[in-house]
């Protein structure tokens, strides 16, 4: 009886630690703590940013390893990966066919080798921390491949 006594209250210290360790846990507002989520974030800012896809332009019929030339314009790329986010600075995604295929620093590169048909670019304006903006600064284009 002495036996299941003493292992209750250990049972009972050790959920009381746990529970002390875990409420003095918590993140300082300083960078400490756990790993932010999106939902930890906050709202996303928006970005003045336009962009647009120069080339291949929409309904094109290129061959494969094709240029990718992009024009942005009221932002400018920037290097540096942050999460001191400004509205105005950032990094291009580059997807074709939903699949991500270059996180650019530059406005121009080539395409990833194709098969024939037709395929789908989006490019993307993100923030310095490589999250969208909020409304998204998105553009996207249509083109063949020849075979």
């Amino acid at each position: 009886m002495r036996s299941h006594r003493h292992r209750a209250i250990a049972l009972t210290g050790a959920l009381a630690l746990a529970a002390l360790l875990a409420g003095c846990s918590g993140g300082d507002g300083n960078g400490g703590g756990a790993t932010p989520t999106s939902d930890t974030l906050g709202p996303r800012p928006s970005s003045p940013a336009k962009l647009t896809i120069v080339s291949p332009h929409n309904g094109a019929t290129i061959a494969n390893g094709a240029e990718l030339e992009v024009r942005l314009a009221k932002a400018k790329i920037v290097n540096l990966t942050t999460r001191n986010v400004k509205p105005s600075e950032g990094h291009i995604h580059v997807l074709v066919d939903d699949r991500l295929v270059a996180m650019n620093y530059q406005l121009s590169g080539k395409l990833p080798k194709l098969d024939p048909g037709t395929h789908v670019v989006k490019v993307e304006f993100v923030a310095a921390d490589h999250l969208p903006f909020d409304p998204r600064v998105l553009t996207q284009a249509a083109f063949v491949v020849k075979p």
